[in-house]
């Protein structure tokens, strides 16, 4: 038996109800709840398990318990592991404002070794702290998972100056190399919106592989050289200059033969980039994961045009590349993710939350109402291309867009607006693109979401609640 038939099994008996009360309740036959207990059958469609669970009348966590066995089960626990990581990368807020950089004492210990994890992140911290305007590498080709979490930390608390980032992920022939490498991308992604972090992938073979050398995570100064075990607990000191450069030269190297991570734009290159590649030919079947739908389509030019904030030769440029866009956007078989909160923020802040609250006025009381109905109408003429998920399943930030296509770039975008400027993240490796595909699928077959009916139940219901009719 399966670890969700097992407790399947426990929960049914834990409700002292008789089978044929919760066959009658359910709606399922008496043969199908046993087949299902004892691990002989595995329900298709996830609304049998739930009826179940409500006839059962457990606890909300014993049924959030078997739904998630359920679905780990349905999928396998690799593939079911690779979908939570992707969940946990989406939820990921932007990090806050950096932290003021701290004073260190001059000079470093004359000792070349160091002891213990903390006074490897002193260290750390000061040559940080000493780096603005100048260049830090760092080489992490094995650290653990626990380490690189806090040093990513580290980075978004402190970070100053470029920091290149070299760092290996795993050839995706296994899924639990992809599922290492969707890890590794969870880790990094807080210091991604630090303008100065540039990471940078290679590949190894295989998970499984070591890397080698005596300390195999560096972190190089201009004058000094810091190398550490896989925990980052101890190490050595460099001040020698032919050693220093030595080492630098390694990760020059290294680091031309490796892929960047990340690629950043400001709003009329990514515009631009997205026009390339649907004048190129890419009308497709396209997925948006964004807070609230992929509105823009459904907004006069005329009214767009009346709320974007920027002046002059940039507004007109703006204006043109939405123009193409929308076009593209009536052309392609589009299918929105969202959820409920993006919808309340549309209702309350007149935002449309996968765009930058720097580049438009918010909408009106009467003009979200109209665009919400617009959007309901929208929902029943295509039924298929409109999904909401379960807000217990997945929380969706404002500051996060997902464009994934099976032949289109795909990529994890999200935008960091300032006082300066608005910068568009985008976040591509090729067998991180493949799952973020088949999560997308995973959604579209119902899994983690509301039904089509519940969903435009939903809608009317805020429609109704802030003076709309229908």
């Amino acid at each position: 038996m399966s670890d969700f038939s097992e407790r399947l099994t426990q929960e049914v008996r834990n409700t002292n109800k008789p089978l044929r009360y919760l066959a009658e309740a359910s709606g399922l036959t008496l043969d199908y709840i046993s087949k299902m207990s004892h691990g002989k059958r595995l329900p298709q469609e996830e609304e049998k398990l739930k009826r179940l669970i409500e006839a059962m009348e457990c606890m909300p966590q014993t049924g959030e318990l078997l739904l998630r066995l359920y679905r780990q089960e349905k999928m396998g626990k690799t593939r079911w592991g690779c979908m939570q990581e992707l969940i946990r990368i989406i939820e990921q807020d932007s990090p806050g404002r950096m932290e003021e950089r701290r004073s260190f004492s001059e000079g470093t210990a004359e000792d070349t070794t160091v002891r213990g994890r903390a006074e490897v992140f002193l260290l750390l911290q000061k040559m940080l702290a000493d780096n603005a305007g100048k260049s830090l590498c760092i080489w992490t080709a094995s650290a653990d998972g626990e380490t690189m979490e806090r040093l990513m930390q580290m980075l978004c608390g402190m970070a100053c100056g470029t920091i290149r980032h070299l760092f290996p992920l795993w050839q995706n022939r296994r899924e639990e190399d992809t599922l290492e490498n969707l890890r590794r991308l969870r880790m990094i992604r807080p210091a991604v919106l630090y303008k100065g972090y540039y990471p940078s992938f290679y590949y190894l073979e295989n998970a499984g592989e070591a890397s080698g050398g005596l300390f195999p995570n560096w972190f190089l100064a201009e004058d000094m050289a810091l190398g550490t075990n896989e925990a980052m607990d101890c190490g050595i000191v460099l001040k020698d200059q032919s050693q220093t450069e030595t080492l630098r030269t390694e990760f020059s190297g290294r680091i031309r033969t490796a892929k960047p991570l990340v690629s950043r734009s400001d709003i009329a290159e990514y515009l631009d980039k997205v026009n390339r590649m649907m004048n190129a030919g890419y009308v497709t079947r396209n997925y948006y994961i964004e807070q609230s739908p992929c509105l823009l389509h459904l907004i006069p030019l005329n009214v767009l045009k009346e709320h974007i904030l920027l002046e002059g030769d940039g507004r007109e440029t703006l204006m043109q590349s939405i123009q193409m866009r929308t076009a593209h956007m009536q052309q392609e078989e589009m299918v929105h993710i969202f959820s409920m909160e993006g919808l309340r923020c549309l209702m309350e802040e007149g935002r449309i939350t996968g765009y930058p609250d720097a580049l438009y006025s918010p909408l009106d009381s009467s003009m979200r109402i109209w665009l919400l109905k617009r959007y309901y109408q929208y929902m029943q003429s295509t039924p298929h291309s409109c999904i909401c998920v379960r807000s217990d399943c997945i929380r969706l930030p404002r500051h996060m867009s997902i464009v994934s296509s099976s032949n289109v770039d795909n990529g994890i975008a999200f935008w960091n607006s300032t006082q300066d400027d608005i910068t568009f993240y985008q976040v591509m490796e090729a067998g991180i693109s493949q799952k973020l595909y088949e999560f997308c699928r995973f959604l579209e077959e119902g899994n983690l979401t509301c039904s089509f009916e519940e969903t435009l139940g939903l809608i009317r219901d805020m429609i109704r609640k802030y003076g709309g009719t229908l």
